[in-house]
């Protein structure tokens, strides 16, 4: 087996990161095949990210551990010891101290940027909730003209209600999550299509979609000039939508969760409302058609393609760790 000189790895690396930043994950935003199966499609879409990042850091590292080891092991190993007798910079080349540099300080800022987001959004979320229980109280008001019944009282027992005429749902995740409907959707919605909507909404809770969804946005921030990497963010969350539909889809049926999106959309929902402090979209705000066909005409894909999606999905994270495991020399 030859293995490539560390220039090479270095280089293949690089151009990896950056297929992998822009045109993949262009892409892959554009394909029709993930929501069928949004699970899997979730999974590759990490792979892609993490890979990027690794494939990216790992170059720069090879350029400046090369005149100290024959792999990414032992080069750190030996700049660690170096570093603890006070001689970090002995061995290495002017240009491997730069490269070196800079990848630390992208590696900084990548995970700078999702510690700054993490934080804003956790403020946020607690504002926010804050905001909400003065609102609605501990199980919330009476909306004005909603429907009284102990079987919608029931239904409502766990879930704040907001004293709003427009039809919105949404998620405000966290230890103390909430689940939020308007008075609006209340009163639009049968009771079977309300159980769904709460469904999903909880979906999002149990499966903590907010985790999945929040390094997509902020490196979005971060890095969003990338023709990719804002189309990744836009498509994980929409896939986070479908996945959620799934689940509340299982407990009650998806004609009747395509109903109620099909109705809160026809009631004129704005493509904004409801997000407000939540990393979530609300129920009907994110390509809402495409999310009642594929209720309506489910086509999962075959267990060879989500095989063939979950193998992708192993060998992007391992070929660059084999690669920097494996060495230069």
């Amino acid at each position: 087996m030859i293995v490539p000189a560390a220039p090479f790895l270095a280089g293949g690396l690089a151009v990896a990161s950056l297929v992998l930043a822009s045109p993949v994950s262009a892409l892959l935003a554009k394909a029709s095949w993930t929501r069928r199966a949004p699970r899997a499609a979730l999974v590759l879409w990490q792979s892609v990210c993490l890979s990027a990042g690794l494939c990216l850091i790992g170059a720069g590292f090879v350029i400046a551990l090369e005149p100290l080891g024959h792999n990414i092991f032992d080069a750190s190993a030996a700049w660690f010891g170096r570093l603890w007798s006070g001689r970090a910079l002995v061995g290495m080349t002017g240009h491997g101290i730069i490269t070196g540099t800079l990848s630390t300080a992208a590696a900084l800022i990548l995970f700078g940027v999702l510690i700054r987001s993490t934080v804003l959004t956790v403020r946020r979320r607690g504002a926010h909730r804050l905001l909400l229980d003065l609102l609605t109280g501990d199980r919330g008001p009476d909306p004005s003209g909603a429907r009284p019944g102990p079987e919608i009282d029931d239904l409502l027992s766990d879930v704040r209600i907001l004293d709003h005429a427009s039809a919105v749902a949404y998620t405000l995740p966290g230890w103390h999550s909430r689940v939020v409907l308007s008075a609006g959707m209340v009163n639009l919605l049968a009771r079977a299509e309300l159980v769904a909507v709460i469904d999903h909404e909880k979906a999002h809770v149990r499966s903590r979609h907010d985790l999945l969804v929040l390094p997509f946005q902020a490196w979005g921030t971060a890095v969003g000039w990338l023709p990719g990497v804002r189309a990744a963010a836009d498509s994980v969350a929409e896939l986070t939508e479908m996945l959620a539909d799934d689940w509340a889809a299982s407990r009650s049926s998806p004609s009747t969760l395509a109903k109620a999106l099909a109705t809160v959309a026809l009631a004129g929902v704005s493509r904004n409302a409801g997000v407000a402090g939540s990393q979530t979209p609300a129920v009907a705000s994110r390509s809402v058609a495409a999310r009642v066909e594929r209720l309506r005409h489910p086509r999962p894909l075959s267990t060879w393609a989500l095989t063939c999606v979950y193998v992708v999905a192993l060998l992007l994270l391992a070929v660059p760790a084999l690669s920097l495991t494996v060495g230069w020399s």
